[in-house]
């Protein structure tokens, strides 16, 4: 799944940095873009950007928002670095499952072992509100597709990644999410916890849809975050995820559903998610 090149020329770049394998990884989804600025100076220092196109094995994102760039960021208190993942690439780019989830296990295969998944995602609850933020504690994949499908991944050593079939049960680390949600209600966000449904996009569903899936008993709706958690679960890694709700479901209010919109009302709320996951990182990972 990952070539050997690809994880040479990340373990180089974060020599150049002068940090050591970062302690965790996290995905910034839709609306995080300008967010990291809200990470405290105090705390954490920019040692560098890795651009995907620079990296073997990745290609750039297409998607507005989603920079398509590793951060690496030293948290000076404890020595440890932490490499941020601004933005990510989606199935209804045209790339397959496999060619998708790279960005995640590169870093995986470099031997990192704690990973944060977030995303911008639609409300299926009316108890929700735009900038409000949801703790996944489950997922349901209506992809369509999988990243396992097809010969079952192998470390660059030729051992096989995990079983060919994988238990999913909780694959969000159920500490963790206790914890995440402690840290998010501390920066006075609105909190939900529940189960995040994966589909394939680019369209935004129906109000037929939207009905569906709520009475299926899902919360929040969105077109990433299922093959990055499948395979990052597969591998043996620990993982939390989060979704910041940046629209309710089409049909459960009169708001047209327009990308650019979405990422407006997600710059508003960005930056209190990533001062209480900069604070999570600290607690949880990095003590």
């Amino acid at each position: 799944m990952v070539q050997q090149k690809s994880i040479d020329f990340l373990l180089g770049k974060y020599s150049s940095f002068s940090v050591k394998l970062p302690s965790a990884h996290v995905v910034l989804g839709s609306g995080f873009g300008q967010a990291l600025d809200a990470l405290p100076a105090s705390e954490w220092e920019l040692k560098g950007e890795i651009p995907f196109g620079e990296v073997p094995g990745l290609t750039a994102s297409t998607v507005p928002d989603h920079a398509g760039r590793y951060r690496v960021y030293l948290h000076k208190p404890t020595g440890k670095a932490v490499q941020f993942q601004m933005g990510r690439l989606h199935g209804y780019e045209g790339h397959n499952p496999r060619a998708i989830v790279q960005t995640v296990m590169i870093p995986r295969c470099c031997g990192i072992e704690n990973f944060l998944l977030t995303n911008a995602a639609g409300g299926l609850d009316t108890k929700m509100n735009p900038g409000d933020v949801m703790v996944i504690n489950d997922h349901v994949n209506m992809t369509g597709s999988n990243p396992l499908i097809g010969e079952n991944p192998k470390w660059p050593d030729g051992r096989e990644l995990g079983p060919r079939f994988p238990d999913m049960g909780n694959t969000y680390q159920p500490a963790w999410q206790k914890a995440l949600r402690t840290r998010l209600e501390s920066q006075k966000l609105k909190v939900h916890d529940g189960i995040y449904m994966g589909l394939m996009g680019p369209v935004f569903e129906t109000h037929a849809e939207v009905r569906l899936y709520a009475q299926w008993g899902m919360k929040a709706v969105g077109m990433s975050t299922v093959w990055e958690a499948i395979v990052l679960k597969h591998s043996g890694a620990k993982l939390a995820g989060l979704s910041l709700i940046s629209n309710l479901g089409a049909g459960l209010t009169d708001q047209h559903l327009d990308h650019f919109v979405i990422l407006e009302t997600c710059r508003k709320s960005a930056a209190q998610i990533i001062a209480g996951v900069g604070e999570f990182l600290r607690d949880e990972v990095l003590k």
